[in-house]
């Protein structure tokens, strides 16, 4: 089978792999009765376009209180219908060909959403190895974390700390890191071509990690917006 370069193309190979499907939030094309369905099965999801990167373009749908709730940027709309709130999303993605993801509750810090970009790279020795990890704050009121939507690069263990014991951060993302090395060593036997994943890697309040996104082109630079510049720099070594 042959898989195109876009999220629905990885996230099919992904599939094929167990231990990491059951990391995969369940993503389909997102046409009108597949919104309808994940809607009701999860209560909020995500839209997202099949190309595209930094966070644009994405918008939250989920059930409130008197209707359905559509987030996009900072902007917030209240339907009274599934119909009325799929009719505008349909306007305002136009011809463009969309996804819908189950909605994952992140973990949050001062109260705003929160996830991983784990960078991984070929090494000198062509060994797959994870140079660089970072955590993405949500601006206020964005339903997406990336850095070229406003969210903020921050050390991973001030993120997790109120979640996980100091002495139990390091085992933790041990985990993490290996599952990133996996998603890399898998993709790269369908995309040889590529020398670097980035992922975006989203935690529940269970701490399970959910492989949110894998990017075959990661912006290498918002490793320099952290104050330690380590990570930035074994990541440009390694890009040269």
């Amino acid at each position: 089978m042959v898989y195109g370069n876009n999220k629905l193309g990885k996230y099919r190979a992904l599939l094929k792999r167990r231990e990491l499907a059951v990391h995969l939030p369940p993503t389909k094309r997102a046409e009108k009765a597949n919104v309808r369905s994940m809607l009701a099965a999860y209560g909020e999801v995500y839209l997202k376009p099949n190309l595209g990167t930094g966070g644009f373009g994405i918008y939250k749908l989920s059930r409130a209180a008197r209707g359905y709730r559509l987030q996009g940027g900072t902007e917030s709309r209240t339907f009274k219908s599934f119909d009325g709130a799929y009719a505008h999303f349909a306007r305002v993605a136009r011809k463009k060909t969309y996804l819908v993801q189950k909605g994952i509750p992140l973990l949050r810090y001062q109260d705003r959403p929160f996830d991983l970009r784990i960078m991984v790279q070929r090494s000198p020795s062509r060994k797959w190895e994870v140079t660089g990890m970072m955590g993405r704050l949500a601006r206020p009121h964005k339903v997406v974390t990336n850095y070229h939507n406003g969210g903020r690069p921050m050390p991973v263990n001030d993120l997790v700390a109120p979640y996980i014991p100091r002495a139990k951060q390091g085992p933790y993302m041990g985990r993490l890191k290996a599952l990133a090395l996996r998603t890399s060593g898998h993709l790269s036997g369908i995309f040889p071509r590529f020398r670097a994943y980035g992922l975006d890697i989203g935690m529940d309040k269970g701490m399970k990690p959910w492989i949110i996104e894998v990017n075959t082109k990661p912006d290498k630079y918002i490793f320099k917006a952290l104050a330690d510049k380590r990570m930035f720099r074994k990541i440009m070594r390694y890009a040269r």
